[in-house]
């Protein structure tokens, strides 16, 4: 009978023992999912913070005179007066050669 008690003690340790590894190994991997969220969520945001400040300094740049006139240049293609505008015609030579000013 003596025996019996021991191994009966000895599988209810085994078996709290067992229990709590599980549940610390669950703890663990939620543990690691919640740091891979905050590791991602963390570049979200730096990538955020970096367009809004890319951002504000177009804002900025565009809220001088320079930026309007660069940006009614590039957009609406307008000049001031007294420029020359130069528009460059290119020809794309065809496959059998005819149509080509360098021939």
């Amino acid at each position: 009978m003596f025996r019996l008690r021991w191994i009966a003690v000895t599988l209810f340790s085994l078996m709290i023992f067992l229990i709590l590894l599980n549940g610390y190994t669950r703890e663990l991997k939620k543990l690691n999912e919640l740091s891979r969220c905050i590791d991602e969520r963390v570049q979200t945001l730096v990538r955020l913070r970096l367009d809004i400040y890319d951002k504000n300094e177009k804002i900025a740049y565009y809220s001088t005179p320079e930026g309007i006139a660069r940006l009614a240049r590039q957009e609406f293609n307008l000049v001031l007066p007294g420029e020359r505008i130069y528009i460059l015609k290119y020809f794309e030579p065809e496959e059998d050669g005819k149509d080509n000013p360098l021939n």
